[in-house]
């Protein structure tokens, strides 16, 4: 114990891994590493004041499932720690999901976390994974192709309700711990096998490998946590640029791609994708690639768990429309369109400033008649546009400016007190309404901001 716990305190303290009054939730499998993790808590117990709950999990993958979960019964009662089971039968869940039985067995056990987690407060999993597991891990990720993501997934702490606190040990130091304390563990027949990939990197890759680099365990985790913190820093600037320009939390124009790094390209995607789908569960590189280069072609794209359209450049899940709405504008002031997210504001000014652009307009404020009313564009909505003659649809000028029909609710028509159109955001002000004397002394500015900033190469 004197040996292993200094350092393990020492990197509970200095991460912050564990605070006085955490419930430390130990996902407990009986094998070598959650053991020596439960003695080491245990011990630590002594120095700060924690809960401590052992979580196992059944996978019912093995024929000593049932000898195994009465052994991990027996061993938690002996040393007086509280235990939480849970099972799911893991290849049915494999095969309706299509996933690889070691994913699928990973989705399982952390979901059972999770559940164990909402029962008590100051949750945190604890994992036993060591420095061991992340190599064996960044091989496996590695042969596969993975990029950024795949490569750092084991940190040491994650999210602040995930801890590692192993990860600074490999099997070989975990093994003398417990041969030195003579404390016994449960041994998985499985992981003798080498019909799964990471027991054939353990017995064979790993073993090569240490011949030409000994401290490849060292080395690999001083990499991976280098990739963790690019990777960190790639994810919270594609979510920075996701906050700034998606409209309405679901749709991406598509157009401010091109003024990012082609790899921030696929990290927006990435966070796109995970903000619809709420995880990136069976997502590839190839799904990333193929909403990245693909949308501005006018069809659907269906990709494991969401099924996305590409139309005028923008992006958004199929079947989405923006809802319908009506509000009335009694006098000058701002208005909040909570279904679009928008404000429209009129105001009075006393001289005559030519628009910038259309999405504000300048008008003879005698030509007003209040209330205004701002609603969604109807489908019969028409009319003339400034030094024009054609009396024109409103959805056409819509489509014109560049918004698909899923959208067009994100263009406010403003009607003056009579119902006659004065305005569609994003198009020219009616005909009607325009400034014959800009010499007046009192005119009415309508204006609102476009629904997402305008990007560099705009």
């Amino acid at each position: 114990m004197k040996i292993l716990y200094p350092p393990f305190r020492e990197n509970i303290e200095k991460n912050h891994l564990i605070e006085d009054n955490d419930t430390i939730i130990l996902g407990f499998s009986g094998g070598k590493d959650s053991v020596t993790l439960l003695y080491l808590l245990q011990e630590l117990k002594r120095d700060m004041d924690f809960h401590l709950v052992a979580a196992y999990f059944n996978h019912k993958l093995r024929t000593d499932a049932a000898k195994e979960q009465q052994w991990i019964i027996d061993f938690c009662r002996a040393r007086h720690v509280e235990l939480v089971t849970g099972s799911k039968d893991v290849i049915e869940f494999k095969d309706k999901h299509k996933l690889n039985l070691e994913h699928a067995a990973s989705l399982s056990r952390y979901s059972f976390f999770k559940q164990v987690s909402s029962r008590y407060k100051n949750a945190k999993v604890a994992t036993a994974h060591t420095q061991s597991d992340l190599t064996e891990t960044f091989f496996i990720k590695l042969f596969r192709g993975s990029g950024l993501q795949g490569l750092s997934t084991i940190y040491s702490k994650k999210e602040n309700t995930i801890i590692r606190p192993l990860l600074l040990f490999d099997q070989e130091e975990i093994l003398a711990f417990l041969e030195r304390n003579n404390i016994p563990f449960y041994r998985d027949y499985t992981n003798e096998e080498d019909r799964f990939l990471r027991n054939r990197i353990r017995h064979h890759v790993v073993p090569e490998v240490k011949k030409i680099e000994a401290d490849i365990h060292q080395h690999i985790f001083k990499t991976v946590s280098i990739i963790q913190e690019e990777y960190d820093y790639f994810s919270e600037t594609a979510k920075g640029i996701l906050s700034t320009y998606l409209i309405l939390g679901k749709v991406l124009p598509a157009g401010i791609l091109k003024d990012y790094h082609l790899a921030v390209q696929r990290h927006i995607i990435r966070e796109y994708i995970r903000l619809l789908k709420g995880n990136l569960l069976n997502i590839d590189f190839e799904h990333i690639e193929a909403v990245r280069t693909r949308h501005w072609e006018v069809e659907g794209l269906a990709i494991p768990g969401i099924e996305l359209t590409f139309h005028k450049g923008f992006i958004f899940p199929k079947g989405f429309t923006v809802p319908g709405y009506y509000y009335s504008v009694s006098s000058p002031g701002s208005i909040k369109i909570k279904e679009i997210e928008k404000t429209v504001t009129v105001e009075t000014t006393g001289s005559f400033q030519k628009p910038g652009d259309n999405n504000q307009i300048i008008l003879p404020y005698s030509s007003v008649k209040f209330p205004l009313m701002v609603r969604s564009p109807l489908r019969t909505d028409k009319y003339v546009k400034i030094n024009t003659t054609v009396n024109q649809k409103v959805i056409e000028m819509i489509r014109a400016s560049g918004i698909p029909s899923e959208l067009r609710n994100l263009c406010p028509v403003v009607l003056n007190g009579d119902g006659e159109i004065i305005w569609v955001t994003g198009s020219p002000t009616a005909d009607g309404f325009k400034v014959k004397d800009k010499k007046g002394k009192e005119f009415l500015k309508i204006s609102t901001l476009p629904f997402y900033p305008q990007t560099r190469g705009s």
